[in-house]
């Protein structure tokens, strides 16, 4: 048994996507046998150290024992943003991490061949759904994530609201506001578009619930590392729709059936139509859901995750 720290950029923010990561892998990590516990600064203590944030852990990486074996774990923002913006300060995490973690197939077309000789891809993992039992009077879309440029939420509310008349689609947005700015645009949007509601922060088993009744899924991210809520609807047979960008299609493969144009909103609603009024679409969608479970399984991220953590040395 390993003692693990996970180092979590905003550690306080419990919303934040950094610390529900952390806690999945926390879970994780104590199921596959290791004592895990995640911190702001780690004690010195850990035979592994893994830090979740290339660029927001920079500095805390720089700090640690140069003996200790660490795993940095890529999100969206430090290969897709920040690898760009401020190489410095991620080549530093890069370069003192002993092994790198992708969470889609796509992380390795922007790193370096040094760097791809240390990733290890390891999709994350869901529990099954509950069984499906979507309202069959009408065509209710869920979106699940925080509001924030990065997920682009205003392109659905937009996509949707220029339906025609006939239309039945119904979505919901299930998520935090970064800012105070983000919930008031929510708030006015929910109480002027009557095809698009923000629903909030909700507990796990009601967003359990709100996939088993929807239609589809919808991910509209600007930028991904992997998105949690995709392996979710997949687990749950939800068919998804998401937007063309790499840490989308390094996730559901470049052969799934269900991208748009990312920012692209007469798309999406050009898509959200035909989906709504043809079931055989709708079909083509569920089944490529299902035909891509076995990649998303628990079972499977911990069976990855424990080989990776075996293959260092954990002695102190």
């Amino acid at each position: 048994m390993a003692v693990i720290e996970l180092i979590v950029p905003n550690l306080a923010a419990t919303s934040a996507g950094n610390s529900v990561t952390a806690d999945r892998y926390e879970k994780l990590f104590n199921a596959v046998g290791h004592a895990t516990t995640s911190v702001a600064q780690p004690s010195g203590n850990a035979d592994v150290v893994v830090a979740l944030n290339a660029y927001r852990s920079a500095s805390t990486i720089s700090a640690l024992d140069g003996d200790v074996p660490l795993v940095v774990v890529l999100t969206g923002t430090d290969i897709y943003r920040f690898i760009d913006e401020d190489p410095a300060r991620v080549r530093s995490s890069l370069n003192r991490a002993d092994r790198l973690v992708g969470l889609n197939d796509c992380v390795g077309d922007v790193l370096t061949s040094e760097d791809r000789a240390k990733l290890t891809v390891i999709k994350e993992g869901a529990i099954r759904g509950l069984p499906r039992q979507p309202n069959p009077e009408g065509f209710e879309v869920v979106v699940v994530g925080h509001l924030r440029d990065e997920k682009d939420p205003k392109l659905v509310a937009e996509a949707v609201a220029g339906l025609g008349p006939e239309s039945t689609v119904q979505v919901q947005h299930y998520g935090d506001a970064y800012t105070d700015e983000w919930a008031g645009w929510a708030r006015d949007e929910t109480a002027s578009n009557p095809r698009w509601s923000w629903q909030g922060v909700r507990p796990r088993h009601e967003i359990d619930e709100v996939y088993a009744t929807s239609r589809l899924l919808i991910n509209s991210s600007r930028m991904e590392g992997g998105a949690n809520v995709i392996s979710e609807a997949v687990a749950a047979s939800l068919p998804i729709l998401a937007s063309e960008i790499p840490g989308n299609v390094g996730v559901l493969g470049p052969t799934y059936p269900g991208y748009f144009t990312p920012g692209d909103a007469a798309a999406l609603r050009a898509e959200l139509h035909r989906i709504s009024t043809n079931h055989s679409r709708l079909a083509e969608l569920a089944a490529a859901v299902e035909s891509l479970q076995p990649e998303f399984t628990e079972e499977r991220e911990q069976q990855h995750w424990a080989g990776l953590l075996a293959e260092l040395d954990t002695g102190r």
